[in-house]
């Protein structure tokens, strides 16, 4: 498939998502909100798909945010429809079966960071820098971003959101907003390591992991217990479970 401001590429189970606009920051004006959205889709129907990754072009920018220049024209009308494209790709990621990994390979900023954190697994260059910066064009920091104080805590999430400063990529490890920080040469060895831990996984597995986390983002402690019993139940639909098992025993004998 073709796209104007995205490359696609799948190789041995990984398909890597490239925003390829590396003159103007990567960053998402209406046309590469909706390829973004495409391409999540497109993988969801590409068996050979095990993992997928998003990155930015170039070795500065992950991904700017929204593109400013879209951003000024807007009115009320076309701000929510442009704020609700950019929600519905990123849901598109979240409630991607398959994991999906950041490869953070510079600035991460506004829409960047949502981005980033619609992801499963983030992984970032030791030079990036991550960022809401949306009060200092008065703008609030919408959609995704919903989702940072489950992963930092209210009290960093207020400071972020309401200062509108960046932090480095080894303090967003400090914080747990990223899983990994590397020197942007090792980015993508660290990147593909990562992929084979998780495609060393049993695949129906993993889906149902990743729904579940999902769910319990949303349910009361009783309910996200139920629904972790019916999950499990659920992986007994297929032999994956009983091969694994075997699989396990069978290592354990060759290393007596």
């Amino acid at each position: 498939m073709n796209f104007t401001y995205l490359l696609m590429n799948s190789e041995e189970g990984i398909t890597t998502i490239t925003i390829n606009r590396a003159k103007q920051a990567n960053a998402l004006n209406w046309e590469a909100i909706r390829e973004l959205k495409q391409a999540v889709e497109v993988t969801r129907d590409m068996p050979e798909t095990r993992v997928v990754v998003i990155t930015g072009a170039g070795e500065r920018t992950f991904v700017g945010g929204a593109d400013i220049n879209a951003l000024a024209g807007l009115d009320v009308f076309q701000a929510e429809q442009f704020i609700r494209a950019l929600h519905e790709a990123l849901r598109a990621i979240r409630e991607h079966p398959a994991p999906v990994i950041a490869a953070v390979n510079g600035y991460a900023l506004g829409a960047g960071l949502e981005l980033m954190m619609s992801c499963d697994i983030a992984i970032a260059a030791d030079h990036a820098q991550l960022g809401m910066p949306e009060v200092k064009v008065g703008l609030p920091s919408v959609i995704e971003c919903a989702l940072m104080p489950t992963i930092i805590g209210l009290m960093r999430t207020r400071e972020l959101l309401l200062t509108g400063d960046n932090i480095d990529a080894h303090e967003a490890y400090r914080i747990g907003l990223v899983n990994q920080v590397v020197p942007l040469a090792e980015l993508p060895a660290a990147v593909q390591r990562m992929a084979q831990r998780l495609m060393s996984n049993g695949p129906r597995a993993l889906v149902l992991q990743k729904e579940l986390i999902n769910r319990w983002l949303n349910l009361p402690m009783d309910e996200a217990i139920e629904a972790g019993i019916k999950s499990l139940a659920m992986a007994y639909a297929t032999a994956e479970p009983q091969k694994a098992i075997e699989a396990f025993w069978a290592r354990r004998g060759r290393q007596k």
